[in-house]
């Protein structure tokens, strides 16, 4: 099995095996493996890697924002990905902050373009854990231009996983950051100003979904600069724990 990728299941502490594509009908191998003597790889590799900003009550009011009329999106590119345990690295010859940001991921499931909001149910495949790292400073270094993409999209910027949990209500569900073990984010799926169900139909009405595409729901308060060396841990009750080191 050494060298050799596989689809995984929590079991009783350990992982289950399958082998398969993820949005086929995977085989059980019958085979279990140890979590902490495995490499670890994002669930999926998504062709389109998206964000929200400004999609929480909370946030809105603190920062005094306008309530947006449309989820306002922006692209993390395929290279930023990364998986549970991998290093988030500093890029290099950067010294200015870089800051996590614990969000929910949408996993999609199959095709879609413009699909009615009964419809988008069978768009989902399930939901992520995301940490949308974020170097500010080149956000923000030139006045007549937010560089949203570039200042997610550096390699490791994207973690994900370490699980997708279908069948979940994400609206249940809430939102957790530590860092170095001390909770820094904590803040309920149900603050969104935009659900998950809504941000799909909205964003398909103009761009086409495919399946292993990832959205991420945007983030509340609470966000905040890493210190090599610590870690950061995304938590959802119901889907996992994803964690990272920052790195120099």
């Amino acid at each position: 099995m050494e060298g050799q990728p596989f689809l995984a299941q929590p079991d009783q502490g350990g992982l289950r095996l399958y082998e398969g594509e993820l949005f086929g009908t995977p085989q059980d191998t019958g085979k279990t493996c140890n979590p902490e003597q495995v490499t670890w790889l994002p669930p999926v590799e998504p062709r389109q890697f998206l964000g929200l900003w400004n999609n929480f009550h909370e946030r809105m009011a603190l920062e005094g924002t306008r309530r947006p009329e449309f989820p306002l999106y922006f692209v993390k590119l395929p290279g930023c990905l990364s998986a549970h345990e991998a290093a988030i690295s500093r890029p290099e010859d950067f010294v200015g902050k870089v800051k996590f940001e614990a969000e929910l991921g949408i996993v999609i499931g199959k095709e879609c373009l413009r699909p009615t909001l009964q419809a988008v149910d069978d768009c989902i495949f399930g939901y992520t854990c995301v940490n949308d790292v974020t170097a500010p400073q080149p956000l923000f270094e030139d006045d007549a231009f937010g560089q949203w993409c570039r200042a997610k999209s550096f390699p490791s910027f994207g973690p994900i996983g370490p699980w997708i949990a279908t069948g979940v209500d994400p609206a249940k569900l809430r939102v957790q950051a530590l860092l170095d073990g001390e909770l820094k984010q904590d803040y309920p799926v149900g603050d969104m100003i935009f659900s998950p169900r809504e941000i799909v139909q909205r964003v398909a009405r103009e761009v086409r979904l495919y399946p292993g595409d990832v959205i991420a729901c945007g983030t509340s308060v609470g966000a905040s600069a890493m210190e090599e060396g610590q870690t950061i841990e995304i938590f959802i009750d119901g889907i996992g724990r994803l964690r990272n080191r920052f790195v120099g």
